[in-house]
């Protein structure tokens, strides 16, 4: 991660703090009666996934499914003392081999916001779960290393395992969580590693003749944009696909995946580019609404098709919803869109707005009351050390 992301990281939980971003338990307060925190999680590890349900156990929470929640917020029901809802955005792999296994073991529900779009059909023997790393019959490394290549995001038979245990709601995340180019200015360039797991997700869309590639199938060497949400309100620049030509050409020729290795790679590439502007167009309003569309309506389609369950929830990538995403969400058939924190809501109440749910990052469940209870400052300890272990 570089060191200007982590300083303006460092300053987020502060300016949150002063937005009115946390739920008062989060420095210390109680979790007012009738109160449910909706927390998000995405990749899991196993001692601290366990350590937080454990957590909620021993304290009497009770984790609310999607319809359980929703009567909530409807006021068709009342919350339950200590109610919580866990939500998992993406439908990554340790859902599978982490999550499932340890919620069983707690008894807790899950809401899962999945990406159909890069979800794929693995028939065979089921992945290794922490069960069978705790029964001794296989090494804690062989699940750790799960969340790679193949196994990044759950299989389409996994889901329907999960689905059928009563534990998973599955509800949806858009089509394929995409980025698009915002502008002709130059953000980078696809390497090897961008086209590999959840990394993929965060390269923009390529449009090559009348379909658009995703991370993992955009050729090595293509310029990268400034970009955004698709869910955003921005305009799509389509560039001109002469634009890469001669990187992609370049990379090809001089060995592939092998050409990021030699030092001066990124300088050579850009050499390439030239300094002339990047060509290009911008979309329509009208081809926005149709992008934005299928967005929400095939990713509908796909889970119900898949659970035989309505999808009626919905969670927006990176937390962005444009005027156009926020009305077809509403058109297609979802009921709710869940967000992150919300300024001045740390706690979506009953009657509160549906169309932003608040929710907080797992980091914080351990703040809620109860025995064993930790501080603030501990989790922030936590969280930055997680952090400078994988930037080093």
């Amino acid at each position: 991660m570089p060191l200007r992301r982590l300083a303006r990281e460092a300053w987020e939980v502060p300016r949150d703090l002063l937005l009115g971003r946390y739920p008062e338990f989060v420095t210390g307060g109680p979790l007012a009666r009738g109160d449910v925190p909706v927390f998000v999680f995405h990749s899991l590890e196993p001692e601290s996934f366990e350590r937080k349900l454990r957590h909620l156990s021993e304290n009497g929470y009770v984790a609310l499914s999607a319809e359980e929640y929703f009567r909530v917020l409807v006021g068709a029901g009342a919350a339950p003392e200590r109610g919580v809802v866990l939500t998992f955005d993406d439908g990554r792999g340790s859902l599978w081999s982490v999550g499932f296994p340890l919620m069983r073991r707690y008894g807790t529900k899950g809401i899962v916001f999945l990406v159909p779009g890069s979800t794929r059909s693995r028939p065979g023997p089921p992945a290794p779960t922490w069960e069978e790393v705790e029964a001794g019959r296989i090494p804690a490394e062989e699940v750790r290393r799960g969340e790679t290549e193949e196994g990044s995001f759950l299989s389409w038979e996994e889901i329907d395992v999960l689905s059928r245990s009563g534990l998973f709601d599955f509800q949806s995340h858009t089509l394929f969580h995409a980025r698009v180019h915002a502008g002709p200015a130059l953000a980078g360039f696809v390497t090897p590693a961008r086209r590999r797991g959840y990394a993929a997700l965060d390269v923009p869309l390529i449009r090559d003749g009348d379909r658009d590639l995703r991370g993992e199938e955009i050729p090595l060497g293509t310029p990268v944009l400034e970009s955004a949400p698709r869910t955003s309100e921005v305009l799509r620049f389509l560039e001109d696909p002469a634009v890469r030509r001669g990187c992609v050409e370049a990379v090809n020729a001089e060995g592939g995946a092998a050409f990021f290795q030699r030092r001066g790679w990124e300088a050579r590439l850009r050499r390439l580019l030239g300094r002339r502007a990047i060509a290009g167009r911008r979309e329509t309003p009208a081809e926005r609404e149709a992008a934005i569309r299928t967005e929400l309506a095939e990713s509908k389609r796909l889970i119900e098709e898949r659970t035989d369950k309505p999808v009626i929830h919905l969670a927006y990538p990176w937390h962005a919803s444009g005027p156009t995403a926020r009305r077809l969400s509403l058109d297609v058939g979802y009921r709710t869109a869940f967000g992150g924190k919300v300024a001045g809501v740390p706690i979506t109440r009953a009657g509160g707005d549906l169309q932003h749910i608040a929710r907080i990052g797992e980091d914080y469940l351990e703040l809620l009351p109860g025995r064993g209870r930790v501080d603030l400052s501990t989790v922030l300890y936590r969280k930055w050390s997680r952090r400078l272990r994988a930037r080093a």
